[in-house]
């Protein structure tokens, strides 16, 4: 069954008709004890077309879709209450309302000796074969007792035909008005709810773009914490590094400086210089005379090995020369 619900913005009428819905429905739930209330909102929703309120274009489409029962039993539940006493329907209503439908069929007198019987006890097509008997008698005895003299029957045919054809005229008009009354009403219903979509579109755009900007706001919030946790987490890294550095370096240093020294003293004894700070001075910087001598010496080496021999003789003539002058100048010391 169809669930209805009322849209935002909707008609006095609409909410009208979506109440008695709600009704109707209900009243369904409840048929077997209350089949007369159900009958009298089901003739009021089709008396006053309500059920186009809600979109449906006819009565039958508003009961099978949204109520749940065929428009034929919806029409049986409205004839039920229209024509019977809401006495007799009470006392019977355990017989169905298909059986009170057909009771409805007969004159007020028939249906009292009928239900009296007891309606429940006899079967629909019992009660069918019943009431056609019934009504063939009394439509006999109708035509006995009232037929008129011919010319009375025409006048009457007569006004009976202009009657009709007012009639007629009047459901036409009534009907054309109702219809135009309808559309006026169907086309705002449309307006409505296309301006209650649009409306609901742009505030949908609007909270959609707002999130948006709020997700990319949080994204770059979190992107600079992590860019700036990641700037510490290098620096103290780079830092513990070149601290690290920095000690292997002083280490390496001071290993070289203890080696250094420990070669000074043993040359300062092999020159006969211990015993002295000046001796042990002079150990250190010949020690590093010899270091850098060497290393020269692997350089002119390199160069040989590499067959660079203009490069190699140049740099040898211009230590010779060096070492020529140092000597020159250490025996020029003191003279």
């Amino acid at each position: 069954m169809e669930q209805l619900t009322i849209f935002e913005g909707a008609t006095p009428a609409q909410q009208e008709a979506l109440s008695m819905h709600y009704e109707i429905v209900a009243a369904a739930q409840a048929a077997a004890t209350s089949l007369q209330d159900l009958g009298r909102k089901l003739k009021r929703m089709r008396d006053t077309g309500r059920y186009k309120d809600l979109g449906f274009d006819s009565f039958g489409a508003y009961t099978e879709s949204a109520v749940g029962i065929r428009q034929r039993q919806a029409y049986t539940y409205i004839t039920v209450v229209e024509k019977l006493p809401a006495q007799l329907i009470e006392e019977n209503a355990d017989a169905g309302v298909t059986k009170l439908a057909l009771l409805a069929k007969l004159l007020p007198e028939d249906r009292e000796e009928i239900a009296g019987d007891g309606l429940a006890k006899i079967t629909v097509a019992e009660l069918q074969k019943l009431i056609e008997e019934k009504n063939g008698m009394a439509e006999q005895l109708s035509m006995l007792q009232d037929a008129p003299p011919a010319a009375e029957v025409e006048a009457v045919d007569a006004e009976q035909a202009i009657q009709e054809a007012v009639e007629k005229a009047k459901e036409e008009t009534e009907r054309e008005v109702r219809e135009q009354l309808q559309a006026e009403k169907d086309r705002a219903v449309a307006e409505a709810v296309d301006r209650a979509r649009e409306e609901a579109k742009r505030e949908a755009a609007a909270q959609a773009k707002e999130e948006a900007d709020r997700r990319v706001k949080q994204a770059e919030e979190k992107a600079a914490g992590k860019l700036e946790a990641a700037r510490k987490q290098a620096a103290e890294e780079a830092r513990r590094e070149q601290e690290e550095h920095y000690q292997a370096v002083l280490a390496e240093k001071e290993q070289a400086a203890q080696a250094a020294r420990e070669r000074a003293e043993a040359l300062a004894k092999q020159m006969q210089l211990a015993g002295s700070p000046e001796g042990t001075r002079f150990a250190l910087l010949f020690d590093d005379l010899q270091q850098k001598a060497g290393g020269l010496m692997d350089m002119l080496e390199n160069l040989l090995e590499e067959e660079k021999t203009d490069a190699a003789q140049k740099y040898k003539t211009a230590l010779v020369g060096a070492l020529r002058a140092l000597i020159q100048q250490v025996e020029e010391v003191g003279t």
